[in-house]
């Protein structure tokens, strides 16, 4: 019997700044609390290199330190983009629990010197004993809206010059 391929969300957005640029500030998870609501970053102080774990914490008082949902990951994968060899830029990350598995990623295209698409995608589902198939289904739900959002305030945040 062949394993199922697992279910992949992915959201993609047009940036109006070069891939370099847009990889070194989406890809560093310490910045995404700027564009996931009511998350916060514990891991390391420097980005987190390939084999390093960190950990995202979620909820209505996370960012001030209060418990909450704990999305632990460690980094396997982390190559910058090139513009000048049209390589593509990709950082993956393995959920490792204790209620979320699979893997994420950032993938950073480049379109041009001064524009990169950037797909941010999840094959990631509720650990535990659920219907795989629902499963992922609903959590694909979340997930797809939490990433436009996440990928719609990274994009207005480098459209604006905000923080970088």
């Amino acid at each position: 019997m062949t394993a199922r391929a697992a279910h992949r969300v992915e959201v993609s957005r047009l940036v109006p700044v070069g891939a370099e640029a847009a990889f070194e500030r989406v890809a560093d998870p310490r910045n995404h609390p700027r564009w996931i609501p009511l998350t916060r970053y514990d891991g390391p102080t420097a980005a987190p290199a390939p084999g390093e774990a960190f950990t995202m914490v979620s909820g209505p008082g996370a960012r001030r330190g209060r418990r909450g949902f704990v999305d632990r990951m460690t980094v396997l994968e982390h190559v910058t983009p090139s513009t000048a060899r049209a390589a593509v830029g990709r950082s993956v990350l393995r959920k490792d629990g204790p209620a979320l598995i699979g893997t994420a990623g950032l993938d950073v295209v480049p379109v041009d010197e001064h524009r990169a698409r950037v797909v941010w995608w999840e094959e990631t589902r509720l650990a535990g004993p659920w219907p795989r198939r629902l499963n992922e289904a609903a959590v694909g739900l979340f997930l797809r809206g939490m990433l436009a959002l996440a990928l719609w305030r990274f994009g207005r945040e480098v459209t604006s010059g905000g923080r970088g």
